[in-house]
Order: structure tokens, then C-alpha cells, then sequence
């Protein structure tokens, strides 16, 4: 199958939504969830999966080989849009937390 640009957003979206729905789970079990708090810190995060989703799709057009991956595409971009929210703000609070020893010893 082909899937065109608006069809791996698609893929993508949908991981996006898996992702918030399991933690939205987890909240609800817990008796904790309420939707304006929820969306309200979490819409930085949400923002930053959906623009990780639209860069690689803009990418997908640099490498040539990622046609090759045919009907993988689809599974590829909805791990992506899943993974992209928790693995990005993990990697920048990581980053953050080194930079901040860094000034903390220089000080």
C-alpha cells in the first residue's frame, strides 16, 4: 500500500490519541482525572508529538529508503506519534537536568 502524507498524519494522530488515552486511563482508575486539568498541562506535550508526526513525515520525502518500508509505514508512524510524546519530553528533561548540574557546578 502507499500512504500518502495525510494518511500517515492519520497513523500518527491515532498514537498520539492512544498514548493520552492510556494515561487518561491510568488517571481515571485513580479517580484523579479531570479533563481541564489534564489538557491544560498536557498540551505542550500533545503540541510537541504532533509536530515530531508532521517533521517526519517531511523527512520520509529526504529518505528515499523509507519507501522500501512499504506497509511497515503505517505501524512506524503510529509508534511514533505513541512514543514521540513520552520519549522527546523525557530526552529534554534529561537534557535540561544535565545542563542544570553543569551551571550548578560552575557556579
Amino acid at each position: 500500500m502507499q500512504y500518502n502524507d495525510f494518511i500517515l498524519f492519520g497513523f500518527g494522530l491515532g498514537g498520539v490519541l492512544i498514548h493520552n488515552l492510556t494515561k487518561i486511563n491510568e488517571l481515571n482508575k485513580a479517580g484523579k482525572f479531570s479533563a481541564s486539568a489534564y489538557f491544560g498541562l498536557e498540551w505542550a506535550s500533545i503540541s510537541i508529538s504532533l509536530i515530531i508526526v508532521i517533521l517526519c513525515i517531511a523527512g520520509k520525502h529526504e529518505v528515499a529508503q523509507l519507501e522500501q518500508a512499504g506497509n511497515w509505514l503505517g505501524l512506524a508512524f503510529t509508534t511514533i506519534g505513541y512514543m514521540g510524546q513520552s520519549l522527546f519530553v523525557k530526552l529534554m528533561g534529561k537534557a535540561s537536568k544535565a545542563l542544570g548540574d553543569k551551571t550548578d557546578a560552575d557556579a
